[in-house]
């Protein structure tokens, strides 16, 4: 009897606290719109609150300052960011409602979904206070968490940002670029990227060295003309062509020489670049070195990318590619008719 009595008291318990949470979940989702009409009040208008009317107006909403309330109006704020919604005032809201404090203790759950979600939210709201919470995860033995953790460090740190790319192990993927950009758009908003190049010759993985010469050109880093020109000489071609490339993001147009001197003993990919980057670079000068490899080339999408670099290649570039129609013939034409109009199929 007292099994049965204390089986059904715990039935109903969970039952009321379920019934209970249910309706505060009810509750938050109907307040959305209540707070992001509050929140948009606060950062796009000209309308003046203090800390106290912030979290005032906010728990007149939600019912209570808590986890769960926070967490809806930290997703809001997370959206309005995401959404390029710039203000000067998301500050105010992160101190009125304690979203600091919230998201420490996110840092601390128990539960890495909860722990993931603070990395993500305190970089979205460009929150550089928890260098000591990311840093203690930047070890752990969760692969995910870990590797959430180095790459909020770098998002977030002021101190050492680039602290662990000499831990990058195997080929970074898409993803991994896409995120990596990510946070080092945030080191260039505070102007903290002068670590930058020198990574390209300290690290050993290839991967993140092609990658980070891409950025350097992405973010136009200057001061590392020579790190570029010494991976020129890279063993590996991959690298070589990414230097290439960068060359031309930064416009370093006194290597053209150089590039079209090493066109000839470089395999296809670093050829690729070249050409390129020479057709970037557009100083009028290498009309001819396009015209002659043109000619030269067997492989059908080289001889394609050679083409459009010729008809880009200034106005005397235009002549050129029209007397290259007048001449040629076969597949080479039908080569040049595809680049004035894509639609016509060359293979």
């Amino acid at each position: 009897m007292f099994f049965i009595i204390a089986t059904l008291a715990l039935v109903i318990t969970i039952y009321t606290i379920r019934k209970r949470h249910n309706k505060l979940q009810k509750k938050l989702k109907n307040s959305v719109p209540d707070i992001k009409k509050l929140f948009e009040d606060i950062l796009f208008t000209e309308k003046k609150f203090s800390e106290q009317e912030i979290f005032d107006s906010f728990e007149d909403i939600v019912g209570s300052v808590n986890r769960e309330s926070l967490d809806i109006g930290v997703d809001i704020l997370v959206d309005f960011k995401n959404d390029d919604k710039e203000s000067e005032k998301y500050t105010l809201i992160i101190t009125a409602l304690g979203i600091v404090n919230h998201l420490e203790d996110k840092f601390d759950s128990r539960s890495n979904s909860q722990k993931m979600d603070a990395f993500q939210e305190a970089f979205v709201l460009n929150l550089n206070k928890f260098d000591s919470k990311v840093l203690q995860y930047a070890y752990s033995k969760n692969k995910r968490i870990r590797s959430e953790a180095r790459n909020s460090y770098l998002a977030l740190s002021s101190n050492d940002p680039y602290r662990f790319f000499d831990d990058f192990e195997g080929s970074l993927t898409k993803w991994d670029e896409i995120e990596l950009m990510q946070y080092l758009k945030q080191q260039n908003i505070r102007g903290n990227l002068e670590g930058l190049g020198k990574w390209i010759n300290y690290s050993e993985n290839d991967s993140l060295v092609i990658f980070l010469i891409k950025m350097v050109g992405f973010f136009k880093q200057k001061g590392i003309d020579d790190i570029l020109l010494e991976k020129l000489d890279d063993s590996n071609a991959k690298i070589r062509a990414e230097a290439i490339l960068t060359l031309g993001e930064l416009d370093i147009k006194e290597t053209e020489e150089t590039l079209i001197e090493r066109y000839y003993t470089e395999p296809e990919v670093c050829q690729v670049a070249i050409v390129r980057t020479i057709r970037k670079f557009n100083t009028g000068k290498s009309l001819n070195f396009l015209q002659e490899v043109f000619g030269e080339t067997n492989n059908t999408d080289t001889k394609k990318i050679i083409a459009e670099a010729i008809l880009n290649y200034s106005y005397e570039g235009k002549i050129a590619f029209q007397n290259l129609k007048n001449t040629l013939k076969g597949f080479d034409l039908l080569i040049l008719k595809h680049i004035e109009t894509p639609l016509i199929k060359y293979k």
